[in-house]
């Protein structure tokens, strides 16, 4: 075990973080805290080498501390975590936006200290995305847990043992598993492939932009509009982005700004004023709305269906 200090933003809390994934099925296995704790472990492969490693996040007033646990080089694992919990971010920027924009601002308090939440890479958001495909996100998360602790890598925290999901080598040769349909599989190596030839590296994809990234994406076995972009805004990760494929993100604009539902073009327009944490501002929007009915409202997969035969066409145009 080796400690990594970060400094610790003065309006960031790791126990907000740590609320979040308490409630965060998408990231099961990924993420662990007890209710009572602010402190945080995440698990994943790291960047690049794709070397399990655990991280055990805590925090003093003025340092965030994280005990490395597994092989992957310190510089890769500083700059993940830094993108995981939103750390890469200028926070005196992010205050500043809150003051300026009064429903960011209100966003902001109703989720003190908290930055954003990633997933641990655009391998694990890739993985997850067709897991969840057909099925509710409870049985998706028992199907990677159990993959996590049959196939996974176990990284020993001080005799805790975390399971972290199959790497890619792994996944190339898996033919079954229980919960997973023939086609599933196929897909899961796939982007398997992907992730070995390094097409799903997140500082690749911020590089190429978001149109070429979601083009490339989609020419993935099983990767769909709505997938590629879970991949690459949740896995990836930018900061300033503005995701068009989750319908939700519209309901809960509504919501705060007590207007109808926007259309695509109207909530571009709203989101400009968000710049440059456009991405972060609608991870604040998704979890106020998990607050409400809206989070169930009806027509969400048609409107999704809707999104993402958008979001092909405008990929299409440009990328030809």
């Amino acid at each position: 075990m080796r400690t990594l200090s970060f400094e610790r933003p003065e309006s960031f809390d790791l126990g907000a973080a740590a609320d979040f994934y308490r409630g965060f099925v998408p990231g099961s296995g990924m993420a662990a805290s007890t209710a009572a704790s602010s402190a945080l472990t995440l698990s994943f492969h790291a960047d690049h080498s794709f070397a399990p490693v655990a991280v055990r996040m805590r925090q003093t007033e003025k340092r965030l501390l994280a005990d490395v646990f597994g092989d992957a080089d310190d510089v890769t694992v500083r700059a993940q975590v830094g993108r995981i919990l939103g750390l890469e971010g200028d926070p005196s920027a992010w205050a500043a936006l809150g003051r300026r924009e009064p429903v960011v601002g209100k966003l902001q308090r109703e989720f003190p200290g908290f930055f954003t939440a990633a997933k641990a890479s655009p391998w694990d958001a890739a993985t997850w995305s067709i897991i969840v495909q057909r099925v509710n996100m409870n049985q998706a998360a028992r199907v990677k847990k159990e993959m996590a602790r049959v196939l996974g890598d176990a990284v020993d925290v001080d005799g805790e043992v975390h399971h972290v999901f199959p790497a890619p080598a792994t996944v190339l040769g898996l033919e079954k598993f229980p919960g997973l349909s023939d086609e599933k599989v196929a897909r899961l190596r796939g982007v398997a492939q992907a992730a070995c030839d390094g097409k799903l590296d997140a500082d690749r994809l911020r590089a190429l932009g978001e149109d070429a990234a979601l083009a490339e994406l989609q020419e993935l076995r099983g990767i769909g509009p709505w997938a590629a972009s879970h991949v690459y805004f949740r896995g990836a990760a930018p900061i300033d982005a503005l995701p068009i494929a989750e319908p939700r993100v519209l309901h809960a604009v509504a919501d705060v700004y007590e207007c109808p539902v926007p259309s695509i073009e109207r909530f571009q327009e709203i989101a400009e004023s968000w710049r440059p944490f456009r991405m972060w501002v609608c991870v604040l929007l998704s979890r106020h709305l998990a607050r409400t009915d809206g989070w169930r409202a009806p027509g969400l997969a048609r409107a999704r269906a809707s999104a993402g035969r958008r979001i092909a066409r405008r990929v299409a145009a440009t990328c030809t």
